[in-house]
């Protein structure tokens, strides 16, 4: 309430009296920016204060300039309590097969501002989720990652689980998901696989030919007590 006066008291011309009620155009100005600040603050506050408070804001900031409430601001109307929403029982989940391409030049690129880069002679891990191609005849060069998205999902117990794995990069994957089993994915296929969620922990899901990486886990959490 106070923050709200010393705006007001600040912006008011000293001659707007109800003796000269002429307003220059300096203190309309005054009026129109005190009361964008005054619609401000009633909006921040009504996430955090009753209605009640915010109309004494209103009805103080208005009257100091002689204007009637009704023909500026609308008094701020509660907010109804709002049940949260029942949650499903049925999970879906659609799973792409993807990869992550670094590209890099021994040379570099002026054209895009690319330095030049040496190629890396990292030992990489075995299983073929790591590929590392060397310099072309222009000295370009490339690192690719392959995995899944999305690599983390999370669910309850005694959910139906469906899982809808899409073949997008990557020509040929052998995918298994943990107690359920296994199948191939070719790029432009769709393999669903369906399943309750009987016991709280975690299933897992990753490709044969591309790991250590392409893995993904499914949370599967504790069912909630009544």
């Amino acid at each position: 309430m106070k923050f709200v006066s010393m705006l007001i008291s600040k912006t008011k011309n000293k001659k707007l009296t109800k003796m000269n009620p002429k307003i220059t155009t300096k203190t309309k100005q005054a009026i129109t920016i005190a009361l964008a600040i005054v619609a401000a603050v009633s909006t921040m506050m009504l996430i955090t204060s009753n209605s009640q408070f915010l109309e004494e804001i209103r009805e103080e900031s208005l009257a100091a300039y002689g204007v009637e409430p009704e023909s500026t601001v609308h008094a701020a109307l509660p907010i109804a309590n709002v049940a949260a929403p029942t949650t499903s029982t049925s999970k879906i989940f659609w799973i792409n097969t993807v990869h992550l391409d670094g590209l890099a030049n021994i040379h570099g690129d002026p054209m895009a501002m690319h330095p030049p880069e040496k190629f890396p002679k990292s030992t990489l891990p075995v299983g073929g989720g790591f590929v590392l191609t060397p310099p072309d005849k222009t000295g370009a060069w490339k690192f690719r990652s392959f995995t899944f998205d999305p690599s983390m999902i999370v669910v309850h117990q005694g959910d139906k689980v469906t899982l809808h794995f899409i073949g997008v990069q990557g020509a040929h994957h052998i995918i298994s998901v943990d107690g359920i089993g296994t199948f191939a994915l070719d790029r432009g296929q769709i393999h669903t696989v369906t399943f309750i969620a009987n016991h709280p922990g975690t299933i897992n899901y990753y490709c044969h030919i591309h790991m250590p990486n392409m893995d993904g886990q499914i949370l599967v959490l504790p069912a909630a007590t009544g």
